[in-house]
């Protein structure tokens, strides 16, 4: 009980935290109240994946077979499938609700691991808690940089917590040890998996920014704003810091999106 109550009051207090900043009512703007912080967790994140991430995902995009990689992918996809379909309901997205929920039945045939629609056009697009308050007129908040985890934001965060009780496997898998551990487990595949896919591109964007911090900033709030938009950002709306560097790109980590290359360089 205890526990419950102080789940509900990190939401509030995040959800409060969320409102926008007066200041940015006029379109996106940088709201990053707390950037010395945030910088020390990105110095150690960068570090972890310096470290750590990369040389896993080099090696696995190396020696795994692309059909492995392949289901390996799918399988996260599919397990992510129960959150799209709910999300997807709360914004009133019933085309895509419907072809996640496709998706989800066709594809558990094999666990998952092969997508049985690829190529037939069954597609459909990720969508999150956080997508979903910003659909609803949330703002995103102050920016965080959340240790392991990566960049957020007030709104995001929030959201992060309540796709975990849209999870199936919350409620399946009984005991904090064995929920941990496939969390951990899932956590690691999902950013090995990411790493792999946008190696290059992710090493291009470090040599190349003079200031990686605020680059990778700009980047995942206007990847945002274009997600909940849809890819279709409002027209005259400029990007977080001024630039319109992200307006062509689109994820590749996302499932069933189109595959777009990261912004060029533009410092």
């Amino acid at each position: 009980m205890h526990r419950a109550a102080g789940v509900f009051l990190v939401l509030f207090l995040l959800a409060g935290c969320a409102s926008a900043p007066e200041e940015a009512a006029e379109g996106p703007q940088i709201y990053d109240p707390i950037e010395p912080v945030n910088r020390v967790f990105f110095a150690m994140n960068d570090a972890v994946d310096t470290m750590v991430l990369r040389p896993t995902a080099f090696v696995y995009k190396t020696a795994v077979p692309n059909p492995i990689q392949d289901m390996v992918r799918n399988f996260l996809q599919w397990l992510r499938s129960p959150v799209v379909i709910a999300n997807s309901l709360l914004q009133g997205d019933t085309d895509n609700a419907g072809s996640a929920t496709r998706q989800f039945f066709v594809n558990g045939v094999t666990a998952g691991l092969i997508d049985w629609g690829n190529g037939l056009g069954w597609g459909y697009r990720e969508e999150d808690f956080g997508q979903t308050l910003g659909v609803h007129g949330v703002d995103g908040g102050p920016y965080l940089v959340i240790p392991i985890i990566g960049p957020s934001n007030g709104r995001d965060l929030v959201g992060r917590v309540v796709d975990i009780f849209f999870d199936p496997l919350t409620y399946i898998v009984t005991g904090p040890g064995a929920r941990n551990a496939i969390t951990i487990a899932r956590g690691t595949g999902e950013a090995v998996d990411f790493r792999a896919r946008n190696y290059d591109a992710i090493n291009d964007l470090k040599a190349s920014s003079v200031d990686y911090y605020a680059r990778l900033r700009s980047i995942y709030l206007q990847r945002r704003d274009a997600e909940i938009s849809n890819g279709q950002p409002p027209k005259g709306v400029q990007a977080a810091d001024g630039s319109r560097e992200f307006d062509k790109f689109e994820p590749s980590d996302r499932p069933r999106s189109v595959t777009g290359e990261l912004p060029a360089n533009t410092n």
